[in-house]
């Protein structure tokens, strides 16, 4: 084995969990956020945020940019206040600057903002119909031409299911062709090759009381192909996709809020997943999920938020399967999205939280004391 490869193995091995004591307050009271996205927004090589607000009621979405001392300079998104459950970032037009995506709810317009690379942000679209009832986007390649599309997760049900749709990139930054896919009730729908073919498919969790699927592209960012997995009734609010046992295939997981408790389904190979496992811990509601290799062993972490109670971080210990557990936050209010990176410049990983009913907060990742 090269020696290189072997120190990297001994540095994994001897990496430890970490602890989140510390926490900077974003705002200052609490608000209905849902979502927040992190990223160098104007080209200062600081990380930035992006703040999602007002979900059911409409409030602006807030760019928080990074001043390097320990704080953030603050302004509105748009002109107008909208029902934002997510505002993704992602280069759309390859101009080499993060752009955003906003996904709002019925009646509100989905929105396209470019960024002129100084983080000032000209409505530039929209993209879908207004009334959609769409929760979270994610951006990928569905189509293999290179530019991001859009994946739209549209919750509803009843006797004439709501679709999902993926917008595709006119190479522009322009969203004018949209498809259904076919799925039913969904809050979150994630974007990876699961099958190794190069193609990006996608992994929808059902929200409502109905089976989860994985969608199957054939490359040209069509679905025809479709295999249910988990459970025949979840609630499944977010979903995440990642290799957490290491033997290159990615993995499923998901929070079910009726079972109260985080779910991995693990990839077979040609296209088969485990049953649902769940994860150790307290019986409390999840409502966010997220994976990244928080303490840099390069090892996938799972982490969940919950419900007026402080959540978990599940630090992997290699084999996907044995993890140990560590709280993280306050427990107030409900955490609705994550997103990890060194916003303080300490090179360790922070937790950045949007949460509804308490303020949207950093938690600072502190390594474990020896």
């Amino acid at each position: 084995m090269p020696l290189l490869r072997c120190l990297a193995l001994l540095f994994a091995a001897s990496a430890a969990p970490l602890s989140f004591p510390d926490v900077q307050l974003l705002e200052e009271k609490g608000e209905t956020s849902a979502g927040v996205s992190l990223g160098d927004l104007n080209g200062d090589g600081r990380m930035d945020l992006m703040l999602a607000k007002g979900r059911h009621w409409p409030l602006h979405n807030r760019v928080l940019l990074n001043n390097g001392q320990g704080g953030y300079t603050a302004s509105n998104l748009g002109a107008q206040p909208d029902r934002t459950y997510s505002a993704a970032l992602a280069d759309i037009d390859r101009d080499g600057d993060l752009d955003v995506v906003v996904s709002n709810d019925a009646p509100d317009r989905k929105l396209i903002y470019k960024n002129d690379g100084k983080a000032r942000f000209t409505e530039a679209g929209t993209f879908g119909e207004p009334g959609w009832t769409t929760r979270y986007v994610t951006l990928g390649d569905l189509n293999g031409d290179g530019y991001p599309d859009i994946v739209a997760a549209n919750r509803g049900g009843g006797p004439k299911p709501v679709a999902s749709f993926v917008c595709f990139n006119d190479r522009r930054g322009g969203f004018p062709a949209c498809q259904a896919v076919p799925s039913e009730s969904a809050t979150s729908i994630a974007v990876r090759d699961l099958d190794g073919d190069g193609a990006a498919d996608l992994f929808v969790p059902h929200r409502d009381g109905g089976q989860s699927a994985v969608l199957w592209n054939d490359g040209q960012g069509r679905f025809a192909s479709t295999t249910k997995v988990g459970p025949e009734k979840a609630v499944a609010r977010i979903s995440a996709v990642g290799d957490l046992d290491g033997d290159q295939r990615p993995d499923l997981v998901y929070i079910d809020e009726a079972k109260r408790a985080a779910f991995v389904m693990y990839a077979r190979g040609k296209r088969a997943f485990s049953e649902a496992q769940a994860l150790p811990g307290n019986a409390h509601t999840p409502y966010a999920l997220a994976l990244g290799d928080l303490n840099r062993d390069g090892r996938l972490d799972i982490v969940v938020g919950l419900v007026k109670a402080p959540g978990v971080v599940y630090f992997n210990d290699g084999t996907g399967r044995n993890f140990q557990q560590v709280p993280w936050n306050d427990g107030a209010g409900v955490v609705y999205g994550m997103v990890f990176g060194d916003v303080n410049g300490d090179k360790v990983t922070d937790i950045i939280a949007a949460r509804s009913d308490a303020p949207n907060a950093v938690w600072f990742g502190k390594p474990a004391k020896p």
